[in-house]
């Protein structure tokens, strides 16, 4: 896909790219039994973040994958959003390291998004990543009465889309939407055939 024009809002080092995103959803909380939490992992709430830290996770989790979102955010928009009632973050210890992090966005009544969700590299590929979603979709749905629902991108992790449909949730659509993206991250991806 070609690259959308230059945005004046983004900050020197981005561009906006046209990707294919699919959205997904889910209607109705699982009926399978919990995937069983592998020893030595938990899951704690992360009230109020601290804005470096939490720009440190989301790079070291989302980096490979072009995660532009909050990056792009101002101080105060990103506090703003992190600090809102409706947001809910959740990390992922395993062993009393952090291996990734899911983010709720609760902000439309009846429903959740998983707004971000993934793992540090060094922890994917060890089965964390199926348990974590499992238990990342059962908590959304305990305040969602209708919808959780998520997207991804054809940047994101090659078995991210599998993953989620595994987990229960059904295409819902999808459409070319333009996204910020690093040059850093571009330049990379290319060199890499993608």
């Amino acid at each position: 896909m070609s690259p959308a024009p230059e945005s004046p809002a983004l900050p020197p080092g981005y561009r906006l790219v046209v990707v294919r995103t699919t959205f997904l959803e889910m209607t109705e909380p699982p009926r399978t039994p919990p995937v069983p939490r592998p020893c030595g992992c938990e899951v704690q709430r992360w009230q109020r973040p601290g804005l470096d830290e939490y720009r440190r996770l989301f790079c070291a989790v989302g980096d490979e994958w072009g995660w532009s979102g909050r990056l792009i955010l101002k101080n105060g928009a990103l506090q703003e959003v992190l600090h809102a009632e409706t947001d809910e973050i959740y990390r992922l210890f395993c062993d009393q390291r952090v291996a990734g992090f899911a983010e709720l966005d609760r902000s439309i009544a009846g429903q959740a998004e998983i707004a971000y969700f993934g793992l540090l590299p060094a922890f994917i590929g060890q089965g964390l990543g199926k348990f974590f979603l499992d238990w990342t979709i059962r908590k959304a749905w305990e305040n969602a009465t209708g919808r959780v629902w998520l997207h991804t991108c054809e940047f994101d992790h090659p078995r991210a889309l599998a993953a989620y449909l595994k987990a229960g949730f059904s295409v819902g659509s999808e459409k070319a939407e333009t996204q910020p993206y690093a040059e850093e991250f571009l330049t990379r991806r290319a060199a890499d055939g993608g």
